[in-house]
């Protein structure tokens, strides 16, 4: 599936490019059906990212940045299933209470490091091109971080919901125009994001005002679009700057 610059969606991916290219889930391959991205040079690193997760999408896994470091120009590539979660509350196979959880953190060690040249371009480089801890998967919903939309979107689906549109008819609509594999569930989730912000408002007293896209979207799951990273990074600082001036409470900080 191909990002389109000039409209900021997804174009239908052609059928011979689907994930599901093997029916028996068998691949004779090195990387097991999971082959990385060519690697190369990229006008920016949204350019760059945006070839990945095409690259990815359509053969079975996601991709998601991590400790990036845009000020001396490197960030990292790695798969969305890569990490491992903590163990805050040192919870035992005996203590625990839910027993069968399907866990999305599987430790893969996929990498790949994205550095700026002095021309400002991005070259991709593949630190560890083999993923390992899980399969292809069989579909694209199954991955948040294809599931993302950009602020544009958000505040389409904001403007939908406010003129009484369906969840039903904001889900058609996004996956039509920005993102195909946006589920019931995450619409779900918007909606119920924008809720709880506004009726936030009303009980602190405020006069109800509409969530900032960009505020919905950070609060729903962390980007890790480079654009929406860049995008997070600006507003914080914006906001930053706003407290140290006025030092009241009445603002979004």
């Amino acid at each position: 599936m191909d990002y389109h610059q000039e409209s900021g969606g997804y174009l239908p991916t052609e059928p011979d490019d689907l994930a599901a290219a093997n029916p028996e889930g068998q691949y004779d391959d090195q990387f097991n059906g999971m082959p990385p991205p060519t690697e190369g040079t990229f006008p920016s690193l949204q350019a760059l990212m945006h070839a990945c997760q095409d690259h990815a999408r359509a053969h079975g896994y996601a991709c998601v940045t991590s400790s990036n470091n845009y000020k001396r120009g490197i960030a990292y590539v790695r798969c969305d299933r890569g990490g491992e979660y903590v163990n805050h509350w040192k919870l035992t196979p005996e203590t625990r209470v839910r027993k069968n959880r399907t866990r999305r953190l599987v430790g893969c060690n996929w990498k790949a490091r994205a550095k700026r040249t002095n021309t400002g371009e991005w070259n991709l480089t593949m630190m560890n091109a083999k993923h390992n801890g899980h399969d292809r998967s069989e579909s694209a919903t199954q991955h948040p971080s294809l599931r993302q939309l950009p602020p544009e979107a958000i505040e389409e689906a904001r403007e939908m919901f406010h003129v009484g549109r369906s969840p039903k008819e904001v889900l058609e609509q996004l996956q039509s125009t920005w993102n195909p594999d946006i589920t019931a569930q995450d619409v779900y989730n918007l909606k119920a994001k924008i809720a709880r912000i506004m009726s936030k408002q009303v009980a602190e007293g405020h006069t109800p005002q509409t969530p900032r896209p960009a505020l919905i979207d950070r609060e729903i799951s962390p980007p890790t679009d480079p654009r929406l990273l860049e995008h997070d990074h600006a507003l914080r600082e914006s906001l930053s700057i706003q407290k140290s001036k006025c030092q009241c409470t009445c603002c979004e900080h």
